[in-house]
Formats: structure tokens, C-alpha cells, sequence
């Protein structure tokens, strides 16, 4: 199982996130948003950053931190 925990920058952030996320079935922790993955083949880690990177940018959401196995990246739109 794997921890991917996803920092929004504000709160209605968080929540749309949530909302989009719904079949990740997520946690809330104010502007975190937490997610357990069953599954630790790359190929679904690559469909939750996919759809990440699509609420991002349909919610124009700038950027959100990411920490994935101790690590922690921004995953930003241009």
C-alpha cells in the first residue's frame, strides 16, 4: 500500500480535489488530501497523477505539493 498525500494551496482547493478524486476514495486533513493506494504498480500511480493534473487544470488550480514515498514534488500547470 502506498501513502500519496497532496497539499492544496487553499482550502476550496482541497475540497475540489476531494470532489474529484471521489474514486480515490480520499481523506481530508484540512488542505491535505489524503490518498491510499492498494495498488503500487506504476501504472496506477501514473492514473492518480493523470487525474491530479486534470482537476488541476480544469479548477485552475496553480500547483500542489505531492509527497510520494518520503518525497516531496509540486506538480504545477504552465
Amino acid at each position: 500500500m502506498r501513502l500519496i498525500q497532496i497539499r492544496a494551496p487553499r482550502d476550496e482547493d482541497a475540497d475540489c480535489l476531494v470532489r474529484e478524486l471521489a474514486v480515490y476514495n480520499p481523506r481530508r486533513a484540512r488542505r491535505e488530501v489524503l490518498i491510499e493506494l492498494d495498488d503500487s504498480s506504476p501504472s496506477s500511480l501514473l492514473a492518480l497523477l493523470t487525474a491530479v493534473e486534470t482537476c488541476l487544470s480544469t479548477n485552475n488550480i496553480r500547483s500542489v505539493l505531492v509527497e510520494l514515498d518520503g518525497q516531496r514534488y509540486t506538480l504545477a500547470l504552465h
